[in-house]
């Protein structure tokens, strides 16, 4: 053991006492005497002052290399993770006062949160795209540590634990997409749960360990809550506080090393007060921004109740998951989804021992950074693959319905102002014909009943005539590119609704109304059926023809489906119920 110089020329007991430090940190032969005659204890407790000045110093040190602070390096990114999972443990405290973990609560409790709790609605925002923002942001992350080499000796451990935490990150995300309760929600876990399946042999006992039964239910959703605000925060919590112990000890590798004639920089950039003044600055900019944004332009929609009857169309997971939805088109689910899955999460963790190259040089690393790039394009390839429109046979008649008034989510006639769409009936016929590529427009008009010929479309809003443009232009589409959307004859119906809400206790005469909008796609097109050939040479050949019925004439196929449009809506009461 190494003695100070100071410690010899006080003598032996000056050993001792340093001896004595080495095991009880701060406790001298003065503290010790008082500690035997029951003398109070200086405060700070001398024990605990060495522990606590060095960790107070090694999370935010006297002062930090410019290296570390440089955000045209670092670009903040690993500081904005930190920084939006903080954001979302403040907002989902907020939401957790209101809401109830129970199927039969769960939607209306995020309903109260919406549109009765004092800035509900703008928490619930906040919550729902800090989660999007945090994902992107230590995707982000990931990506710049690895394009600047920053998982090299001596800072694989740190890598290694940053895979963890995007791991983290992703399951805190798909664990709080059920608690709404909704049928985007249901669907979407509903498809994630049941990959757990796939995995062989222990495959079924997780999926039924996740959902608590066979489908999902109120065990699924109580335990997803549970993974949401305990389990997942708390072991991300320790796994931030370990990752950020290994940066602060190993240090931001430095930028010079990337260059081959660039020359390391010693100045340092005080904690006191540049660091702090310069993070509240941002801190103060990007809540101010978070909150216009979500105040204004961003509404994380409600879909409607969670209904294991009903199956949306277009049904998909997050953003963040399209590529592994991507891969379960290509084949088995068990090699793509699980697998390749597997095989990459793995390649992650290991990627610091894999690469031996010891050097950070661009120049010296460009197999990696080319795969990099590779790999990245071949991920938004795959997440491209994810959506709902690719890959999968289309029918015109339903994508007219899902865009224009789907059951699920609003479509774009509900994407019109209320007050913009016409006020009394409007029916607006389009007919199409490919084989002769013209429109026929006709019996447009409001209160067609009474007839009103002659009726300007130019009367209606710029609103509602970009609406019928754009019907008008999908129709041909549909009718072009679906070769079984035959000539479709399509009416679309915009009318005022009021719907009649019975209080309790009263007569229906004297209940309040609800003044809505109803839209109302109908589709008639031309029945098709495939006829099955062979030539001469026994060769068989496929054609669409024109189904027609015994007296000769076309057969029809009809599809019709309506949309309520109650946004903005205006509550009456009356003593008869208007004429609808």
């Amino acid at each position: 053991m190494a003695v100070s110089p100071e410690s010899k020329r006080k003598g032996p007991g000056g050993w001792l006492t340093e001896v004595g430090r080495s095991f009880f940190p701060s406790m001298g032969a003065k503290e010790w005497r008082d500690t035997l005659r029951g003398d109070a204890a200086p405060r700070p407790n001398p024990r605990m002052r060495v522990h606590t000045n060095s960790f107070w110093y090694h999370i935010r040190p006297r002062s930090l290399p410019e290296e570390a602070t440089a955000w045209y390096y670092t670009m903040g990114l690993g500081w904005m993770s930190f920084f939006f999972f903080v954001l979302e443990s403040i907002t989902g405290l907020i939401l957790m006062v209101y809401y109830s973990p129970s199927p039969n609560e769960a939607y209306e409790t995020m309903l109260k949160i919406m549109n009765d709790v004092p800035l509900g609605g703008l928490m619930r925002n906040v919550h729902r795209l800090g989660a999007h923002f945090m994902v992107a942001v230590v995707i982000l992350h990931m990506l710049r540590t690895y394009f600047t080499a920053s998982y090299k000796a001596p800072r694989q451990f740190i890598w290694f634990t940053g895979v963890i935490l995007l791991f983290m990150t992703l399951l805190l995300s798909f664990s709080g997409y059920l608690l709404p309760w909704d049928q985007l929600a249901f669907w979407a876990v509903t498809i994630g749960s049941s990959m757990a399946d796939a995995a062989p042999g222990v495959g079924p006992a997780i999926g039924s360990l996740l959902r608590g039964g066979a489908e999902i239910g109120a065990g699924a959703l109580l335990r997803f809550y549970l993974l949401h605000i305990f389990m997942l925060p708390m072991l991300t919590i320790i796994l931030i506080s370990v990752h950020y112990y290994a940066v602060r000890k190993q240090e931001i590798s430095p930028i010079h090393e990337l260059f081959t004639n660039k020359k390391p920089t010693k100045r340092k950039i005080p904690f006191l007060p540049d660091q702090v003044f310069f993070e509240l600055a941002v801190i103060m900019i990007l809540s101010f921004a978070f909150i216009f944004i979500n105040n204004f332009f961003w509404d994380a929609k409600l879909e409607s109740h969670a209904n294991a009857l009903e199956t949306p169309q277009h049904t998909k997971a997050p953003w963040y998951f399209f590529w592994l939805q991507g891969m379960l088109k290509l084949g088995d689910k068990i090699v793509w989804g699980l697998g390749i899955a597997g095989i990459v999460f793995g390649a992650l963790f290991l990627l610091p021992y894999i690469d031996r190259n010891p050097s950070r040089r661009f120049v010296d690393r460009k197999f990696a950074l080319v795969g990099g790039i590779v790999s990245l394009i071949v991920f938004v390839v795959v997440s491209y693959g994810g959506l709902p429109e690719f890959g999968i046979q289309k029918v015109g008649s339903n994508e007219l319905a899902v865009e224009y008034v789907p059951v699920e989510g609003e479509g774009m006639i509900a994407e019109v102002p209320f007050d913009k769409l016409p006020n009394e009936k409007v029916v607006y016929h389009l007919y199409y014909d490919a084989t002769k590529d013209a429109y026929v427009e006709g019996e447009f008009g409001i209160n067609q009943e009474r007839s009103a010929p002659g009726f300007d479309i130019a009367q209606l809003t710029p609103e509602t005539r970009e609406l019928l443009s754009h019907l008008k232009h999908d129709v041909q589409y549909w009718a072009e590119f679906d070769q079984r959307f035959r000539r479709p004859f399509v009416t679309l119906t915009i009318e005022p609704w009021l719907y009649g809400q019975e209080t309790e206790g009263e007569l229906q005469v004297a209940a309040p109304f609800i003044r809505q909008k109803r839209a109302t796609l109908e589709m008639r097109w031309t029945t098709i059926e495939e006829v099955r050939t062979k030539d001469a040479n026994g060769v068989e050949t496929a054609e669409l023809v024109e189904s027609v019925g015994e007296d000769g004439q076309p057969l029809f196929s009809t599809y019709i489906q309506s949309k309520y449009i109650n946004r903005n809506s205006i509550v009456e009461v009356g003593h008869t119920a208007p004429p609808q």
